[in-house]
């Protein structure tokens, strides 16, 4: 299945809204369809929806995502990453996650709402 995005140019965010089940070229394909469209900024925020996904991922799916980020850097320039998570398995996943990106620019939080997320990434970066 398809990961669906949206950008919102006035609110600088990009939302992605994950399937119930993805595999990582799912994941690589959305990326490189985001990068080529035509209000993509790297430094847009990103809010990435998990509530519908019903799949653990497991560590070297999050390996390959992080792979996949540094080797894309030019088009990932945001400064802060929510995480929209439901369930215990895609919260750890998550927490999981950014523990990996420490190294990175990028601050990721993990949120059980999309309204939680949506007024973190709002705030001004510190």
């Amino acid at each position: 299945m398809e990961i669906i995005f949206k950008i919102e140019i006035k609110d600088r965010i990009i939302y992605e809204t994950w399937p119930e089940m993805l595999s990582f070229d799912d994941y690589c394909k959305m990326k490189n369809k985001q990068f080529s469209h035509p209000a993509f900024d790297p430094e847009f925020n990103v809010i990435t929806d998990l509530r519908k996904v019903d799949m653990k991922f497991d560590e070297s799916f999050i390996l390959n995502i992080i792979s996949f980020i540094k080797e894309n850097s030019d088009f990932m320039k945001h400064k802060k990453s929510a995480l929209v998570a439901d369930s215990p398995q895609l919260v750890a996943s998550s927490l999981f996650f950014g523990h990996k990106m420490r190294d990175l620019t990028v601050k990721v939080s993990v949120f059980s709402t999309l309204e939680a997320a949506i007024k973190w990434i709002k705030e001004k970066w510190r």
